[in-house]
């Protein structure tokens, strides 16, 4: 809840950590800068979050601009449901103080901003160009679904599209999902052979093992990673805060349990047995 002035020091301290996370993840995503607006200018105000799925935006009219070039805006569109209780500040539409004295109201509902009394305070690092916040936004939300569908195992999928959902990323700011995505093109490999034949059970035991090896190479190059990926319970708040952390998690836990599961598999023992010996003793050290 947000009071009159006497609380305003905490949630100013809120809104400066959150604006800062934002702005690295927006700056690395798009190479922005913070742009000028002019009043009346639609605008888009990104919220984007590591794992993407919790992405968040705004899209309203920018009806005044403070004295440090934030700005004041009616929102026409959002995400319901998002907090945006630390990275938009309400304010009485008719008040001219700009939040410092008697404008300020009680915001119960932080998740939603169509209250009609109310206009918000963004900070100009987090507003973008209307045409360019859509298309970031989309481009985001593509190489997400690419990469749900290859976890939910899409028959039609196929490693050419993951490929190219990998350079796709990489135009959208979303590097830190390569090493994930280089893991599901492993993964992928292991079930599926050429022109997208599904590959026997004993055929997929040699590539499984590159796709583990792979793993445990990511592990070798980033310690965090792997005690994040091993702890139990794991801190998903901290998972949360990185991208590549996020779904190299969700690529290895993927790889892993299908690797346990084709253990099971039947005619298994049509595979190269030290190929086979080399399956079960990778998967001992994924244990957690």
């Amino acid at each position: 809840m947000l009071r009159k002035i006497k609380n305003f020091n905490f949630k100013v301290l809120k809104l400066l950590s959150s604006s800062l996370l934002t702005l690295s993840l927006v700056l690395t995503a798009s190479g922005a800068h913070a742009q000028s607006f002019s009043l009346g200018e639609t605008v888009f105000v990104a919220f984007p979050q590591a794992n993407i799925k919790d992405d968040a935006f705004i899209v309203g009219q920018v009806t005044a601009i403070t004295q440090k070039g934030d700005f004041q805006i009616a929102v026409q569109d959002y995400v319901e449901g998002h907090d945006y209780g630390s990275s938009c500040v309400p304010i009485s539409k008719n008040t001219q103080d700009q939040g410092l004295g008697s404008g300020w109201e009680i915001w119960q509902d932080t998740t939603k901003l169509d209250t009609k009394q109310l206009e918000y305070i963004v900070p100009k690092s987090q507003v973008m160009k209307l045409d360019d916040g859509k298309h970031y936004f989309v481009e985001r939300n593509n190489v997400y679904i690419v990469f749900g569908r290859w976890k939910s195992d899409a028959p039609m999928l196929t490693v050419e599209r993951l490929q190219r959902a990998e350079r796709e990323a990489q135009s959208a700011g979303l590097k830190a999902m390569l090493p994930a995505f280089e893991l599901a093109i492993l993964h992928r490999k292991s079930f599926y052979g050429d022109y997208g034949r599904p590959l026997m059970a004993f055929e997929a035991v040699a590539p499984l093992n590159k796709a583990l090896n792979a793993a445990l190479e990511l592990f070798q190059k980033d310690q965090l990673l792997e005690s994040l990926w091993r702890a139990k319970p794991r801190n998903w708040e901290e998972i949360g805060h990185s991208s590549r952390h996020y779904f190299a998690i969700e690529a290895i836990d993927k790889i892993v349990e299908d690797a346990q599961d084709q253990l099971y598999e039947e005619g298994l023992e049509k595979a190269e047995a030290d190929e086979l010996q080399r399956l079960r003793e990778k998967l001992t050290q994924f244990k957690r």
